[in-house]
């Protein structure tokens, strides 16, 4: 900027040397007396020189505008765009920060509760005992989870490509994750349907691949009633693979679909502490699926069910 603004200068001085020595020859060099005529440009050399002074003093101007004002004032929007972004960033960080407050909180509260009933003669009756110790064990392994998929999340942010990156078959990474949900699906008493092409072949890290899965077919048992049915796809379509995970749950009201992905956030706040979620499911999905460089995509109806699609380029 400090170049420009001496290139400006420059421009300027010497815009007005010229425009005086303009006026030197129209009015001094060429000076005649009234009523002749004054070589070429006659009687009318101020109005030539009022229209050249004139439009060199708009380029001029327009120069300057250009190479000055414009770069001052695009980067004065930069810097208002920064500051609300930074902004909003540390909106999002003090909610985040609160959540993951909260959630830790709750099942530590409750151990600790439990705990100290215990500690005060409770352990003494082995059924309340025996109670007391698998309520311990249920939030234990609740809080575990959560650190679990706190520390995924970072590992995503951090770490933009995996190590263990590699072409992998589609159909067999599923195939896996079905296997190991097999049996929180029966506990549920809902059934797993796969339809997959052989064919479907991707690169990029297969675990993680296989833990967006878990999250999404999880998310589905979840939230299905008994006896309900959940539908994995894979399919090849020109250069793509298209996933997608159906059930036909209790579903999503459309207000809710836009703030699905953010952490913490949950339709049914009382549904989702029962069926014992983080809240970080899917914006584990939501990160794995731009690792892939993938599209992310859910429809859903209340009482109709919902369907989550990741669509990748090959």
């Amino acid at each position: 900027m400090k170049n420009k603004f001496i290139i400006a200068a420059v421009e300027t001085v010497v815009f007005n040397l010229l425009c005086l020595y303009l006026g030197y020859k129209l009015f001094v060099d060429s000076w005649t007396e009234p009523g002749e005529a004054a070589g070429f440009f006659g009687g009318n050399r101020v109005w030539i020189f009022a229209v050249i002074y004139g439009a060199g003093t708009m380029l001029l101007g327009f120069h300057i505008y250009i190479s000055m004002v414009k770069p001052i004032i695009k980067a004065q929007a930069e810097l208002e765009k920064a500051a609300e972004e930074s902004k909003k960033a540390e909106s999002i960080r003090k909610e985040f920060v609160a959540n993951v407050s909260h959630e830790l909180k709750t099942p530590l509260t409750s151990i600790s509760g439990f705990i100290e009933t215990l500690q005060q003669g409770a352990a003494e009756d082995p059924e309340i005992r025996t109670r007391f110790i698998d309520i311990i064990a249920i939030e234990t392994s609740r809080l575990k989870r959560l650190i679990e998929d706190l520390l995924v999340l970072s590992d995503i942010e951090n770490r933009k490509e995996s190590a263990d990156a590699r072409e992998f078959n589609v159909k067999e990474a599923i195939v896996k994750t079905v296997q190991a949900l097999e049996p929180i699906a029966e506990s549920k008493d809902v059934e797993l349907i796969t339809d997959l092409d052989q064919q479907a072949a991707m690169f990029g890290s297969p675990d993680r691949f296989r833990q967006m899965m878990v999250n999404l077919i999880e998310n589905a048992v979840k939230y299905s009633d008994a006896g309900g049915k959940v539908w994995i796809q894979a399919k090849t379509e020109d250069n793509q693979i298209q996933v997608s995970v159906r059930d036909e749950g209790i579903g999503i009201a459309e207000e809710h679909l836009d703030r699905l992905f953010e952490r913490f956030y949950r339709v049914d706040k009382s549904r989702a502490a029962k069926a014992g979620g983080t809240g970080l499911g899917l914006s584990i999905v939501k990160h794995i699926a731009a690792l892939f460089n993938a599209e992310l995509k859910v429809e859903s109806k209340v009482g109709e069910g919902t369907i989550f699609y990741v669509t990748f380029e090959r």
